[in-house]
């Protein structure tokens, strides 16, 4: 691919290569500043869908008696050139003003006037509505697939961790004792959720614009369901205006990008932290760190810093995006159909192939389980429990036994011995004395205590179980879905490519179709 250099004013055409009604070229400073620069970025992404869209129209031109089945053919012919040989096909000219117009000329150089006639019936704006709509498909089943794909790593995970016993944090303080298992778990169940959200976006998006014109359709005769057929679209999107003014799956789906990356992150941000010395929870292999180039002794995990920081990329490209699209009047602009993608696709496709390297982080964090016991059963982690049994054995009030169990800390820290601190605690508020103190005591501030637990729906063998086992069902379903989804677009592609083999053989043969 290469472009045009640009041309003096003075030698300037007399008017647009693009139209007959313009009588003056795009001025100078249009072209360098505005078209010149979108060309180059966004031709290469444009042309496999240029490609696709291409196919599937001039089938159904020739399909509904609008085009030759022979003048088809060649043009089928040409357009599999062109995607063979790729961008570097083309030479691009800015003052042509777009990638279509680009492709088109090319087109033309090659195929001659009759190259004109694959834009029959269709406008620009319907266009580049139907190649972000499948590019955003592509990307929904990009996301869709990597998604599950760390829910199954985490799944894998999660049985041999299901007895690791952990203390779990609330405002980065300790909680009360959990296990890596139920960590992961409710891990799993925050991206299930998130599939859920692209499984939506998929649905929705799956509307073909293509035949809704500029605003208002066509006069053409055409078969817009079977291009949406073609192209392993659902159905095509009934309402011309709505079909070229909105950009609304690409949005979605970038916002359920975004939660999806702030799931990651948060896990990012719990591994980093417990990767530390300071915590010394988990450790990492070498081939998910980096080093220092001052300090011989560092073991970084940059790996965790990018997925971390991935929310805040996503968040500012959806933000462009939504902002270019507010107050827009309702139908095709620029704003809507180019400007709101500016920063979006990127973000979006760097998520995705990010995702992969959170698998690994998933799958080869190492937990330190004598560390991770300690703590657990450190800085009165437990407190909770021994508050619940003070309600449950001795009948209560749960605010009650949360002020005893509050004052036994208080005086814990002040020098007491337990024993001695949560006699006199509960001598303090009740005004009587505590039986067996101690055998309480050894109950209640056992971390391990958590496995046996079976009310709630807390960390316990027989809830992580439970669970574990929905994961698996939901996450069978989830890739069955995906599955037939991608199925259906491998059958399109199918149907496609003989549609378009018939009509060459006929333009290679000259016999009717």
């Amino acid at each position: 691919m290469s472009v045009q250099p640009d041309h003096p004013e003075a030698a300037a055409p007399a008017q647009s290569k693009v139209s007959g009604f313009l009588n003056e070229p795009l001025a100078k400073e249009v072209i360098e500043g505005i078209n010149a620069p979108g060309l180059v970025r966004g031709f290469p992404a444009s042309l496999p869908w240029f490609t696709r869209i291409n196919r599937a129209h001039l089938v159904m031109l020739a399909e509904q008696g609008l085009i030759e089945p022979d003048v088809a053919g060649r043009l089928l012919g040409h357009i599999a050139q062109l995607d063979a040989e790729g961008p570097d096909a083309f030479t691009l000219d800015p003052e042509r003003e777009d990638p279509w117009f680009n492709y088109e000329a090319e087109l033309t150089n090659r195929a001659g006037p009759e190259a004109g006639r694959l834009h029959m019936a269709r406008s620009r704006n319907d266009l580049k509505s139907t190649q972000d709509r499948m590019r955003t498909r592509k990307l929904a089943e990009s996301l869709l697939r990597e998604c599950l794909s760390l829910r199954k790593a985490l799944i894998a995970r999660v049985e041999d961790e299901i007895a690791t016993i952990m203390p779990g944090y609330t405002h980065l303080q300790h909680a009360q004792p959990i296990t890596f298992g139920w960590y992961l778990l409710g891990l799993e169940n925050a991206l299930t959720r998130d599939a859920g959200r692209l499984e939506d976006a998929l649905m929705r998006m799956d509307e073909c614009p293509l035949g809704a014109g500029a605003l208002a359709g066509t006069r053409f005769d055409i078969d817009r369901e079977r291009v949406a057929e073609l192209l392993g679209f659902s159905k095509a999107q009934p309402h011309s205006l709505d079909a070229v003014g909105n950009r609304d799956a690409m949005i979605e789906l970038a916002t359920a990008a975004t939660q999806l990356s702030m799931t990651i992150g948060r896990m990012c941000q719990d591994f980093y932290l417990w990767a530390t010395f300071e915590f010394g929870m988990l450790e990492f292999p070498d081939r998910v760190a980096i080093t220092s180039s001052i300090m011989p002794q560092k073991k970084n995990l940059a790996v965790l810093e990018h997925l971390k920081a991935r929310p805040a990329a996503m968040v500012g490209a959806l933000t462009t995006a939504v902002a270019a699209c507010r107050a827009v009047p309702f139908g095709h602009s620029q704003e809507v159909g180019f400007e709101s993608g500016r920063w979006l696709w990127g973000a979006v496709e760097e998520l995705a192939e990010m995702l992969p390297a959170a698998r690994v982080v998933i799958e080869c964090a190492k937990p330190r389980r004598d560390r991770m016991a300690e703590l657990a059963g450190a800085n009165f982690a437990t407190a909770t429990t021994l508050a619940d049994l003070l309600s449950t054995r001795f009948g209560l009030p749960f605010r009650e036994a949360h002020h005893i169990t509050g004052r036994y800390v208080r005086l814990v820290l002040d020098g007491a011995t337990p024993q001695a601190a949560i006699e006199s605690a509960y001598m303090e508020q009740t005004g009587e004395a505590l039986a067996e103190a101690q055998a309480l005591l050894d109950e209640a501030l056992d971390p391990a205590s958590v496995l046996d637990a079976t009310t709630g729906c807390g960390p316990s063998r027989k809830e992580s179980t439970s669970l574990l086992a929905e994961a698996r069902l939901r996450l069978a379903k989830a890739e069955a879905g995906l599955a037939r989804h991608c199925q259906r677009q491998e059958a399109a592609e199918d149907l496609l490519a003989k549609a378009c083999a018939r009509y060459e053989s006929v333009a290679r043969s000259g016999s009717p179709a």
